[in-house]
């Protein structure tokens, strides 16, 4: 028998019948298990499809709204219950997807072996669609995404990224532009791709991670973050605004050709007693080696016992 993939049976079937409410769900319980069971006979012994069932009759006979298929070394999904708004098949080996529910706000397809994904429900919040290696574009995105993990795929474009969307993690891509980042982004990890320019920083964005990348230069960066990354790129000068930064901001440069000059400018500021900026990270060398150096003052501080430590702090 071939899978099923969408869902349309099963909404005709209960969208035509004339008898009863209870006698139709009835119906379209014994049509999910009589599936369900063909499927889960038809799998590989590879596939770990019986317990994949018996997990879809207790979501189905409980109205239970999260689902977990993960881990069963699946290579298709049969017809998934409709009411079900947390699905997780991740780490299976799916190469595709089937229709998704309507309902679903939160969807997890790590660790697998997708090439393309279908249209993604409307409602959803939560997408992980992270190591999926041979996926390179995505389908136009939810209009209510706040979050999405994208991370180790091949991915070259990225859609428009909805309003609504606080959390983007895309490292280890080959992205060589971004999209507009929304205003209310608060966190941005693209470290490990081909950037070579980065969009405007909207002025919520809190962790900032873009190392391993081509950027040649920083615009303004927001002044709430927490962590900023920009180490091993191809920095030669920094945003005059990054040394006011929260002292609470950890701030990593180090592996860009700095000029001797900003770098030792650096230093001196850092290591003033009047110097209450963020934590810098860099490295004195030409940009080749990524030996990280702590402030000056710090590093004095750390050459006396420790119970006197606060004495020259």
């Amino acid at each position: 028998m071939k899978p099923i993939n969408n869902h349309s049976f099963f909404r005709s079937l209960c969208g035509l019948s004339c008898i009863s409410r209870l006698s139709v769900e009835e119906q379209c319980t014994r049509d999910y298990h009589r599936i369900w069971d063909d499927w889960a006979r038809e799998g590989t012994t590879t596939e770990n499809r019986i317990q994949a069932v018996r997990l879809l009759k207790i979501c189905l006979d409980t109205r239970e709204p999260v689902l977990n298929l993960s881990l069963l070394k699946l290579r298709s999904l049969p017809p998934l219950p409709l009411h079900i708004r947390e699905l997780n098949i991740s780490n299976n080996e799916l190469i595709s997807l089937p229709e998704n529910s309507p309902l679903l706000t939160e969807l997890h397809v790590n660790g697998n072996n997708l090439n393309i994904l279908p249209t993604l429900p409307s409602q959803l919040i939560k997408l992980n669609i992270s190591f999926n290696r041979n996926l390179s574009c995505l389908p136009s995105l939810p209009p209510y995404l706040q979050s999405l993990s994208a991370r180790f795929n091949s991915l070259e474009t990225l859609p428009e990224l909805p309003s609504t969307l606080t959390i983007l993690r895309i490292e280890g891509n080959r992205l060589t532009v971004l999209p507009e980042l929304p205003h209310r982004l608060q966190e941005l990890f693209v470290s490990g791709n081909r950037l070579q320019e980065l969009p405007e920083f909207p002025q919520s964005l809190k962790y900032l991670k873009v190392g391993e990348n081509q950027l040649r230069r920083l615009s303004r960066l927001p002044q709430e973050l927490l962590a900023l990354d920009v180490s091993n790129n191809l920095l030669t000068s920094l945003p005059e605004n990054i040394i006011t930064l929260p002292i609470c901001t950890n701030v990593n440069i180090s592996g860009n050709p700095l000029s001797t000059h900003v770098l030792q400018s650096l230093q001196r500021l850092t290591s003033s007693p009047d110097y209450h900026g963020p934590q810098i990270y860099f490295s004195m060398s030409d940009g080749q080696q990524n030996t990280l150096h702590r402030p000056l003052a710090d590093a004095v501080t750390a050459w006396f016992p420790e119970n006197k430590q606060s004495d020259v702090s």
